[in-house]
């Protein structure tokens, strides 16, 4: 195994757990747009962005396992490359950073860094109940 598919594997087990709970694909796939865009962002490399991942997690989510068996994933999954290596144009969050579901608790950081200042993080998008800022 290689260091890249390593973190390919981590980009994929992040998104499906921040993703797969609103309902599919689509909320996977923005959650990997956004690690990309944090990525071009200068944020720092894969393996940086990754690493502090966590730390930027705005929703403070209840436990939940995914069905890694189910279509959805798959399809996920086959399409991650493309944004891996940027070789899809159609990034849907708007170029956002940051994300939240507003229907479930908030970190502090995220109100007073992110929600509590809309002129340097407006919302670009949202998918599903998950809100997208830059």
């Amino acid at each position: 195994m290689t260091i890249d598919t390593y973190i390919r594997a981590q980009v994929a087990r992040y998104a499906i757990e921040d993703g797969a709970r609103h309902g599919g694909i689509q909320n996977m796939l923005a959650i990997a747009h956004v690690l990309r865009n944090r990525v071009f962002a200068g944020w720092g490399d894969w393996v940086e962005v990754m690493q502090h991942a966590p730390e930027k997690r705005a929703t403070i989510y209840p436990p939940y396992t995914p069905d890694m068996r189910g279509s959805s994933i798959r399809v996920f999954l086959s399409r991650l490359d493309e944004i891996y290596t940027a070789t899809t144009s159609e990034d849907f969050t708007g170029g956002a950073l940051f994300y939240v579901d507003p229907g479930l608790p908030m970190a502090d950081w995220f109100r007073e860094q992110v929600m509590n200042h809309p002129e340097q993080h407006p919302r670009c998008s949202h998918v599903g109940p998950v809100w997208f800022f830059k």
